[in-house]
């Protein structure tokens, strides 16, 4: 089931998508499920991390790290918008971490698309 409609907003640290035909409870299971499944973990109030931190700062770019936060609005009950945003820049791992927390960014929007 496609629920995707369209990006609302596209920034390099953050983008919005809209959906259609899909309640908010299933929309963040789905997203839940989408992420975990790429092996992110949940830590409470719609934040996703991946990697570790300590590793990050340690080895650089060696070791991934990514930190993402995601917020449903629903408060127009035909469209429901998912927003993602950075919450970690990627600077810890210099310019090969940046580079790293951008392409995941940009491998997010295509995994949004398909929910």
């Amino acid at each position: 089931m496609l629920y995707f409609r369209d990006f609302e907003y596209e920034s390099s640290d953050s983008f919005i998508c809209s959906y259609a035909g899909v309640t908010p409870g299933q929309l963040e299971n789905a997203v839940t499920e989408a992420l975990e499944s790429m092996g992110y973990k949940h830590l409470g109030s719609g934040v996703f991390e991946k990697g570790s931190r300590v590793m990050r700062l340690l080895f650089g770019a060696f070791c991934k790290y990514f930190k993402f936060r995601i917020s449903i609005d629903s408060s127009d009950s035909r469209l429901i918008k998912l927003q993602i945003s950075k919450a970690t820049t990627g600077l810890s791992g210099g310019v090969i971490g940046i580079n790293q927390v951008k392409n995941e960014m940009e491998h997010m929007k295509k995994v949004f698309q398909t929910i």
